[in-house]
């Protein structure tokens, strides 16, 4: 796929992903009665690998429009996504060159960003007095279930990924520098 195609359609993509994310984590909630709150999120598992085809700034971009969307959409409030995904975006870019040496830092980013989303998404709205977070039951009830099933979805889909967005480890764009 030539590197139009993929400008053309990574925002398409992340977008649909979003949603099959929103469907996904509806569905998991209802399997474990409502007691864990697994979300899923196939969009950030996309947009560290959609890092390796476009420049920072287009992706800074599409990431500050679908955080708008995932605001309105899934949170209710504007400014959590809408920083959080611009600045996963600028973090991955800046350190793309040891993420995409092999496929456990690959692996262990995921881990770290989707973490570091979900902690930083329930202390801003509990900073704010949106919600009040009990950190004990954050990590036993949501924070644990959205890793176990996002490492599941990374692990899975790191094959198919690397092929479709042509990872491979001679390419002299991934050699540490």
């Amino acid at each position: 796929m030539s590197r139009f195609t993929f400008q053309f359609f990574t925002p398409i993509l992340l977008f649909l992903l979003m949603l099959l994310d929103g469907q996904i984590t509806s569905v998991a909630q209802s399997l474990s009665g409502g007691t864990l709150t697994p979300v899923s999120h196939l969009m950030l598992i996309f947009l560290v690998y959609s890092i390796t085809q476009h420049r920072h700034s287009y992706m800074v971009i599409v990431a500050l429009f679908l955080g708008i969307i995932y605001d309105s959409y899934y949170v209710g409030i504007y400014g959590i996504a809408t920083l959080l995904f611009p600045l996963i975006a600028l973090f991955v870019y800046n350190i793309q060159s040891t993420v995409f040496t092999n496929r456990w830092t690959r692996l262990f980013t995921i881990i770290i960003i989707i973490s570091s989303f979900e902690v930083a998404s329930a202390v801003i709205t509990s900073a704010f007095g949106f919600s009040s977070l009990n950190f004990i039951n954050f990590v036993v009830y949501q924070l644990a279930p959205t890793l176990i099933l996002n490492i599941f979805f990374a692990f899975v889909l790191q094959y198919p990924l690397e092929y479709f967005y042509k990872l491979k480890k001679s390419h002299p764009r991934y050699k540490l520098k």
